[in-house]
């Protein structure tokens, strides 16, 4: 998995949270989230042992701080599975969820895609409070 299929990997999950019509996300999907959140996990690790390798150190910082969001945003999707919470789906969060896949759009053309997956892993973790 390479860092655009992460971004692409975002934009699934940020597809099947525009199309809850209620508050209400069911429990698989919720399970659907928590899968992609770990291989986005999994990519990341790999990537960061990788550029460690290479002593490539801003980008193992970069890295280091999107493990650190993937986790904790694991974590708070894995809450909401035990809570079998709600989430807010407003407008306000639909329509950052539309700039959010224009900005992996935009990002798969600008290779800026570490700094978008952190921006995006926070905003997933907003979700799931």
């Amino acid at each position: 998995m390479s860092t655009n299929n992460i971004l692409d990997t975002f934009a699934e999950i940020i597809f099947q949270l525009k199309e809850i019509t209620s508050n209400e996300i069911d429990l698989e999907k919720l399970n659907n989230t928590e899968d992609k959140l770990q291989d986005i996990l999994f990519q990341l690790n790999f990537e960061l042992v990788n550029a460690q390798r290479q002593k490539n150190w801003e980008k193992v910082n970069k890295l280091e701080r999107a493990v650190s969001e993937c986790k904790l945003t694991l974590d708070r999707v894995r809450a909401a599975i035990i809570n079998v919470s709600i989430i807010g789906i407003n407008p306000k969060n639909l329509a950052q969820m539309q700039k959010i896949l224009e900005e992996i759009e935009t990002a798969h053309k600008t290779q800026v895609n570490i700094d978008l997956a952190i921006r995006l892993l926070g905003f997933l973790r907003k979700l799931f409070l």
